[in-house]
């Protein structure tokens, strides 16, 4: 029996493994319908496919430059999960994979590129994202005019983040660092941005009509480059960084 088999078995077994170099393995040759769970395992180098990895379960592991393609990843928990391990290596990508209700929590995923994919229901939570790109991703369910499944960011590091030309509708960002990050041509309608720093975002052609902004630092926020702003809620505090994008000069009572 070689190395491939001898380990395909024991994750059927054991219905996962600990502490084990996964790299180069298929995933697709795990047969059984249970819901995997892997801690301590590294993967390098690997191209990552099918279905078996639905409701999976990940502590502790590394993905060190892999890519995800077109795997089912609904339900799957990432936990303290490294994703780009440093300049030497290339982060792992996510392309056109199924990334519903998948959550990650204290993950390192600086510069992981999300392309294609549908993730209703992703959440995030104190994770490392530095430089993190979304592009064609569909975030938000729609039914007529109700929108569910939104994406939730808590006490996130998205410095840098790209986040163009998408759905955010509905989305929640809680206490999330934003700054410089891209929301060009963006819907943001009812999008939550509360307790934030949006230092710096670039918002060219964005709508945010009806956006929840209080609490967020709003230095820099312009708003002559919106799409709409129609409804849009503010701290009180932050609102001569809004007045002087249209230059306004606030200066306190009685002066």
């Amino acid at each position: 029996m070689d190395l491939s088999s001898a380990l395909c078995d024991k994750i059927e077994r054991d219905s996962g493994c600990a502490g084990r170099d996964l790299s180069g393995f298929d995933f697709e040759w795990v047969n059984g319908d249970d819901e995997l769970s892997f801690q301590d395992c590294v993967i390098r180098d690997t191209r990552i496919k099918g279905d078996t990895l639905i409701g999976s379960s990940w502590r502790n592991c590394k993905f060190i430059n892999c890519e995800f393609q077109g795997t089912n990843l609904r339900d799957a928990q990432f936990d303290s999960t490294v994703f780009f391990e440093g300049a030497t290596t290339s982060a792992t990508a996510f392309r056109y994979c199924n990334l519903g209700r998948a959550t990650f929590a204290k993950c390192n995923m600086s510069l992981v590129k999300i392309t294609g994919c549908e993730a209703y229901g992703v959440s995030f939570e104190d994770c490392q994202m530095r430089g993190l790109d979304v592009e064609n991703t569909k975030l938000v369910q729609n039914a007529g005019k109700r929108r569910f499944g939104s994406a939730r960011f808590k006490d996130c590091q998205l410095v840098d983040a790209i986040f163009g030309k998408l759905d955010l509708s509905s989305c929640t960002f809680d206490s999330c660092d934003l700054s410089y990050a891209t929301l060009q041509r963006s819907r943001l309608v009812n999008t939550v941005l509360r307790d934030c720093n949006l230092l710096g975002i670039e918002t060219t052609d964005a709508d945010f009509a009806g956006t929840d902004l209080r609490g967020s630092d709003l230095d820099g926020f312009d708003l002559t480059g919106l799409k709409s702003h129609a409804g849009m809620m503010i701290s009180a505090g932050q609102q001569h960084h809004l007045l002087g994008s249209l230059g306004i000069d606030v200066s306190p009572d009685g002066c």
